[in-house]
Parts: structure tokens; C-alpha cells; sequence
């Protein structure tokens, strides 16, 4: 049997190629080199990722060596050995008809299709794929959910039909299918980078001195760069403590915002995930910086940004409340500097309890993936 994964392994994003990675390793833990990464990249998507002037005003030269650094990393990946950098989506659909006998979408916001990829894209693994379908974690993340057209309901309607299994991450997602197609089963998947094994601490070691970072400091990574508050949790902290910035969206504006921040602009992402290991506390605004901290046990602050025009439960508060860490959880549109302060000094007092707790709660966390490994197992058994 061969199994093929569809998801978003090639953006220029940390968290999009870690789940990527993380999933192909917990399927092949299970069942052998049965899986591949179908390589497929919308061509206008990843001319986007391209250094080009934009990327240089933002980031000067340091992003043109951080797109190489994911290039190198793509070994990790059972990649297909056709790849595909096109619009033409009929070629994917042939390639996979072709070739696999199982097909799994997700995670990541693969159903999101309206900044990028256009409703009749190959995430949907609509009527054109005719191999067995599933889903895995898959979200609709920053698409409007509430405003869909019955056109637009009808085709989702029409792909998700003749899939084995659905899996979504998020609980906006699942509304959305359940909405749509309110008798079949639909279920809440953890993301897969739950299913990682903890990184190696010796592997941080040497990454941060790589960098330049002083080990015999605690360590604060950041990933929230700009954000308002920085300098009032680094003046609550005190310079006891090493800060390390692990992301930056727009560099060039940084160096005016921050200061004293160690920023690590050269890490591959399996070395950005390894870097957890060695941190204390961690400050994010992003759900896998918020994913991969909680899988070394790191306490972390996260703030929401999240902004839609309704009520909506965001990924990254959905998965800090299931794993009862909702204290640290903050609405990015309405926090106060007491807020944060009360939340640090939470952190500080009791860092071991936190601690403990993110272990329990992540192996709980994990359980949310046996079902689609319960349907996987029968799919392969029937084969």
C-alpha cells in the first residue's frame, strides 16, 4: 500500500513543516516506509516565498539564508519523487490517482482556500481524486466559515462525501463541516506535532552556542516580535534571565522595537524545534510556538491575535483550554500590563507545576489522534 500526505510542507513557516514532518514520522513509526509527502506547491504560493525585494525591504539578506535553510531540511520529508510547482491542478490529480492508494490531507489550514488556492483546489481531494480519502487535522483557519455561499457549501459538500475519515483541528472547522453535512462523523485531531518525540536538549545545547547564546542564563525565547508588552515581562524578569528571539516577521522594524534579544535567524526548523529544549519560559503569538514549547514542557505565555467577525474559538485558545492551561492564554485585543504581569509571576512561582501539568495534559492531548489511527489500521488491513 502506499499512502500519500497533502498538506503545506514546503511554506516558508516552521510550524507548517514540523506538522508536515511530524505526521509522516508517526505514520511510518507505525507501518513502515508506506507514506510519501506528495510534493506539490501552488506556483503562485511559492513565488511568494521567493527572495525578492519585498523579502529584502523586510528582512534584508537574512531571509535569503533562512529559505535555503529550509531547502536543506526537506530530506527530512519522504518526498514523492515526481514534484509539482504548478497551477495546473489536474496534474495532481492524475499523479495521485496514479499512484496512491490512500490519500490524507492535513493538518494545517489546507481548507482555508481563500487566500491562495480557490474553492476548487486539490486540498478538498474532491470528486477528480478517485483513490480512498482522509483527513487529518485539517482546518478551515482564517477562512470567514460563517459566510459561506450555498454554491461554495455545496462543493465542500460534494468532496467531503467520500472520505474515509474526517479530521479537523479546530473547533470553528468542525462547526463548519457539521453545518454542511450534518450526518457524518466528524473528529477533533490534536496536531500531529503532539505525536513528536521530545527534542534532544544536548542537539540545543549546541545550536545556542552556535548562535552565540549564553547558556549559564536561563532562557526566554520570544515569538512575538512588536507586540506591546515585550518590554514590560523582560522588565518584570530582570537580566538574570538570556532572551532569544526565534522569529521575526518584519526585521527591519524590529531592530527599532527591540532590544537586547538574542534573534536566531538562522535555524532550520528542526533545529528552531530543538530549541525548545533548553527554554525556561516561552512568549509566543503563534500556535506552533505555542505547540512546540508545550512538547518539551515549557511554560508558555500565548497571546491570541486572532480577529474574526464573530464569536470564534481560535486554535491556539482551544488547545491551551483542553490541555487546562487556559490561565495562559491572553486576548491579544484586550490585555493590560497587570494582566501579563499576574500571568508572569503565575509562571515564576509555580514554573515546576506548570510544568508537570503540560506533561499530563500533552499525553491526553495525544489520545485525540487514536481514532484516525483506528481507521487507518482497518484501511490497511482491508488492502
Amino acid at each position: 500500500m502506499r499512502i500519500g500526505i497533502l498538506t503545506f510542507h514546503r511554506s516558508i513557516n516552521y510550524g507548517a513543516f514540523m506538522q508536515c514532518y511530524a505526521l509522516t514520522r508517526a505514520i511510518q513509526a507505525r507501518y513502515g516506509n508506506i507514506v510519501e509527502v506528495i510534493d506539490f506547491e501552488k506556483l503562485s504560493k511559492h513565488q511568494m516565498y521567493q527572495f525578492g525585494p519585498k523579502k529584502f525591504v523586510q528582512h534584508g539578506l537574512a531571509y535569503k539564508n533562512l529559505y535555503k535553510r529550509f531547502q536543506d531540511d526537506l530530506y527530512l520529508l519522504p518526498l514523492s519523487p515526481q514534484k509539482f510547482i504548478t497551477d495546473d491542478y489536474q496534474e495532481i490529480y492524475d499523479y495521485i490517482n496514479n499512484r496512491y492508494d490512500l490519500v490524507i490531507v492535513g493538518s494545517d489550514a489546507v481548507w482555508a482556500y481563500k487566500q491562495h488556492l480557490g474553492l476548487r483546489n486539490p486540498y478538498w481531494l474532491g470528486p477528480e481524486i478517485t483513490c480512498k480519502k482522509m483527513s487529518y487535522a485539517a482546518s478551515a483557519y482564517s477562512l470567514d466559515t460563517q459566510s459561506l455561499t450555498p454554491q461554495e457549501k455545496e462543493y465542500i459538500g460534494q468532496c467531503l462525501e467520500g472520505y474515509e475519515y474526517i479530521g479537523v483541528r479546530d473547533t470553528e472547522t468542525y462547526n463548519m463541516v457539521r453545518n454542511i453535512l450534518p450526518h457524518l462523523t466528524v473528529n477533533i485531531n490534536c496536531d500531529p506535532t503532539a505525536l513528536l518525540s521530545s527534542p534532544n536538549k544536548d542537539f540545543a545545547t549546541t545550536i545556542l552556542a552556535r548562535e552565540g547564546v549564553d547558556l549559564s542564563k536561563p532562557i526566554v525565547t520570544f515569538m512575538i516580535s512588536g507586540n506591546k508588552f515585550v518590554d514590560t515581562i523582560k522588565k518584570e524578569l530582570g537580566n538574570q534571565y538570556e532572551y532569544v528571539l526565534l522569529l521575526s516577521r518584519n526585521r527591519i522594524l524590529d531592530r527599532f522595537r527591540l532590544r537586547n534579544e538574542k534573534y536566531l535567524s538562522n535555524l532550520s526548523p528542526l533545529e528552531w524545534y530543538t530549541i525548545f529544549a533548553y527554554s525556561y519560559i516561552n512568549i509566543t503569538k503563534y500556535f506552533h510556538g505555542t505547540m512546540l514549547a508545550l512538547k518539551s514542557n515549557v511554560p508558555t505565555l500565548s497571546f491570541d491575535v486572532t480577529n474574526m467577525q464573530h464569536e470564534y474559538v481560535s486554535k491556539i485558545r482551544q488547545v491551551l483550554t483542553d490541555m487546562e492551561l487556559s490561565d495562559f492564554w491572553i486576548n491579544n485585543n484586550h490585555a493590560t500590563k497587570k494582566t501579563v504581569l499576574d500571568k508572569i509571576r503565575t509562571i515564576l512561582e509555580k514554573h515546576d507545576i506548570i510544568s508537570n501539568l503540560i506533561a499530563q495534559n500533552m499525553e491526553k492531548e495525544k489520545k485525540k489522534a487514536d481514532s484516525f489511527f483506528t481507521t487507518l489500521d482497518r484501511i490497511i488491513k482491508e488492502q
